[in-house]
């Protein structure tokens, strides 16, 4: 029975870390996949409203293009860090991003980008995003 509570207590506890239901983690797991690994389709299941309907018509808008078993010659590498955040009520959260692009054949270009997110049904979605320059 003792062992029973032990692994029953880790469980919880691991459960508990890997909860990203969260305004931060979902906004943070949204530029992971969306810009520093350009996995729209993993951004989309973290989307509602606006953020996925630009996901989708994206996503259309490569498949002519994008071979799934071909893999890009040399992805940059994106840096990602977050600059700040404003609270507005309860239910929506914006994010400040700030990206660092690095490629062979480019210099260091800057990328800013905002997510709004927002309660849905319990669960937090980005619903809108949008980048610019400096």
């Amino acid at each position: 029975m003792r062992r029973f509570v032990t692994i029953l207590s880790l469980l919880l506890l691991v459960s508990a870390c890997s909860d990203r239901n969260t305004a931060e983690h979902v906004a943070e797991d949204f530029v992971y996949n969306y810009y520093q690994h350009a996995n729209q389709d993993a951004a989309l299941l973290l989307s509602d409203a606006l953020a996925a309907d630009k996901l989708k018509d994206e996503i259309e808008r490569l498949r002519t293009v994008r071979n799934p078993t071909e893999q890009p010659h040399e992805m940059p590498s994106i840096q990602y860090k977050m600059m700040g955040k404003k609270i507005e009520g309860e239910n929506q959260v914006f994010f400040r991003y700030r990206l660092t692009i690095k490629s062979s054949g480019l210099d260091t270009p800057l990328r800013n980008v905002v997510i709004q997110t927002e309660l849905i049904d319990k669960q937090w979605k980005v619903i809108n995003f949008d980048e610019y320059g400096d």
